[in-house]
């Protein structure tokens, strides 16, 4: 693309998308200037905190103990330690991403930690980010400033994503692939889609992870940029280099769950040696401290911890924010009244508008799976050549119609169990993040997908319908029409619950292997009259029952008139016989579309519930 004001897809987005607002922008020229738009200033202390998890059959084990500490706003924080600190843990309870088994006790601004009303000024980023990958960095940015901020002129929204793009040193790949973009692009813009509205608080889970070391400090000067604007940052780095060092302000060490030090970067080594550890000269400091608290060093380890504790407990009154807890009250409440969120209506045809584009250009999804239905049809009207005409070969159309139910089923639930756990992850870290409600998500992702649920299944039976020869009839058409369409739509909400309910892996066995009995009891291979007494309700729980059933009907009923017969005798020639011989009762198809469209409903709820428990449990 050449430009964002050419590009069609974006152009379609900003069309879609409702310039209604409620927050007016002062200075669109200058949105990120701290002085026109100020961070609350959000001083974070944690005293005593302890986190245990409680398993069956096993003894609660500590996670943290007793961790005291505070992150400081405009201050950029470091969290240090070596694997299995409690570093990770630590972060999501202080961004209320854990609520259950917490001890100790939390203040923002020496005021009790509200965890509703904190989460609503933090952000927290995890080590694995999920991006949607088939967007492009300028609308990845453009859709983040659309959901989270409210402006009354529309072009401002080009000037935030402009001069976040110039903050983050993204200019230059604005029109790049998400899934084209290098791992500290990916990174960067990964903080900037978080900090459009400069949240009071920003925690971040190892943001040099899997990163070179000139991306590592390319992250981490973005971040000590950020904390001048009054921002309150704090991230877990692994092992900092010494160029690194020099970027943090403030340093939190754990080792087993405990805090051994919590000050500035600049008295680590007088409390080292105050407690008898000597760094060696040009020694990087970090290396240093983890070699002391993993007792690679010797000397008394118990000592330093009393003495940092001692030390911190002193030096904590001197960092205390300097506001009075009501002019902290009015700041925080008035910045509460401007934040409404964006009504439900708006939120959807933001996340519509990007589920289009995703889908537009979706190989796998859109292009490679319409093919595939264009190419199955034509296979199989040359197999089942005007099979539905002939009284000689009702066997046979039969044969046809299974295969249908079949091929649009898996075609749609296969993709959908492949793809959609990239976007619940996506889902999931936007979610957490108050970017938009799950039922906006939701409604949207839906509305999205059903376009290529129709469009599919509807260019795939009027080549098939047409080739097999049945007849041309527009109420029998409709009504094939009908369970094809409830047949793609159950395939993909099928998909859409094992792969957010599962891993990608095991949905794929998942898929075929849950369906079998569905397939087997579906009246195909075996007649209802034939199945055993007590497997008999297994036949009513098939999904694939009704919709077979559902296109016998709309193909067979009773006024179509006796079928042709290419051979010397044809026993199937009525329409009525073949319902008989098949088991299927008469008179029966809109019972067959209800039950079809309750399955659905069943499938889409559950879909949603356990997108709701992920989101819950993600708290936990």
């Amino acid at each position: 693309m050449e430009g964002y004001n050419n590009d069609a897809s974006v152009d379609s987005t900003m069309r879609i998308i409702d310039e209604e607002c409620t927050i007016q922008l002062r200075d669109h020229q200058n949105f990120l200037n701290a002085d026109i738009r100020p961070v609350t200033k959000m001083h974070v202390a944690f005293d005593d905190l302890s986190y245990s998890v409680c398993r069956r059959k096993e003894k609660p084990r500590k996670i943290l103990e007793n961790v005291t500490g505070c992150f400081r706003p405009g201050r950029l924080t470091t969290i240090i330690g070596p694997s299995g600190a409690g570093k990770t843990t630590l972060l999501r309870i202080i961004s209320t991403l854990k609520s259950i088994n917490v001890e100790g006790s939390i203040t923002i601004n020496n005021r009790r930690w509200d965890s509703g009303a904190f989460q609503k000024q933090t952000c927290f980023l995890p080590q694995e980010f999920a991006l949607l990958p088939l967007l492009t960095t300028r609308e990845t940015l453009y859709i983040a400033v659309r959901l989270k901020v409210r402006v009354r002129e529309p072009r401002a929204f080009n000037l935030i994503v402009t001069e976040r793009a110039e903050n983050l040193g993204l200019t230059n790949c604005l029109d790049t692939m998400v899934e084209n973009l290098s791992g500290g692009e990916r990174k960067r813009l990964a903080i900037g889609i978080e900090m459009v509205t400069r949240p009071g608080v920003l925690l971040l889970d190892e943001p040099t992870s899997g990163l070179d070391s000139t991306s590592s400090n390319q992250v981490i000067n973005l971040l000590h940029k950020m904390t001048r604007t009054g921002c309150t940052i704090a991230c877990a780095v692994h092992q900092p280099s010494s160029r690194m060092i020099s970027q943090f302000d403030d340093l939190l060490v754990l080792h087993n769950g405990k805090s051994y030090y919590c000050g500035t970067w600049d008295d680590i080594l007088s409390t080292l040696n105050t407690a008898g550890y000597a760094c060696p000269q040009f020694y990087n400091i970090a290396e240093f401290v983890l070699e002391v608290v993993t007792a690679e060093r010797g000397g008394d380890l118990n000592n330093f911890y009393i003495i940092s504790r001692d030390k911190y407990l002193k030096w904590k009154t001197h960092v205390q924010c300097t506001e009075t807890d009501s002019t902290i009250k009015t700041k925080v409440d008035n910045i509460a009244s401007k934040s409404k969120s964006l009504s439900m209506w708006q939120e959807e045809k933001i996340l519509l508008s990007r589920g289009l584009i995703c889908i537009k250009r979706d190989n796998t999804l859109t292009k490679l799976r319409f093919a595939a239905h264009v190419i199955v049809a034509f296979l199989l009207g040359l197999v089942f050549y005007n099979s539905g005409t002939d009284a000689s070969r009702v066997n046979s159309n039969v044969a046809c119609i299974f295969f249908v139910l079949l091929f649009l089923y898996f075609a749609s639930s296969m993709p959908a169990v492949l793809l959609f756990p990239i976007e619940a992850a996506v889902f999931l870290r936007e979610y957490l993040n108050n970017w938009y409600r799950l039922r906006s998500y939701y409604s949207a992702k839906i509305m999205s997908d059903l376009i290529l649920q129709i469009l599919s299944p509807s260019i795939f039976i009027v080549i098939a319908y047409y080739m097999t020869g049945q007849p041309i009839e527009c109420n029998r058409f409709f009504c094939t029409w009908l369970i094809c369409v409830l047949t793609t739509i159950l395939g993909q909400s099928s998909g859409m619950l094992v792969g957010v309910a599962f891993n990608t892996h095991l949905g794929v066995f998942l898929i075929p292997a849950l369906n079998m009995p569905m397939i087997l009891f579906a009246g195909f291979f075996l007649k209802f009259r034939e199945v055993t007494f007590y497997l008999q309700p297994l036949c009513f729980v098939s999904f694939f029952k009704y919709a077979f059933e559902g296109i016998l009907l709309a193909i067979y009923d009773d006024n179509r008139e006796r079928l042709p017969c290419s051979a010397v005798y044809c026993h199937l020639r009525s329409p009525n016989r073949i319902l008989q011989e098949m088991d299927i009762p008469t008179g029966s198809y809109h019972m067959t579309v209800i039950a079809l469209i309750s399955w659905i409903f069943c499938l889409q709820l559950l879909t949603y519930l356990v997108l709701k428990g992920k989101a819950y449990t993600a708290k936990r």
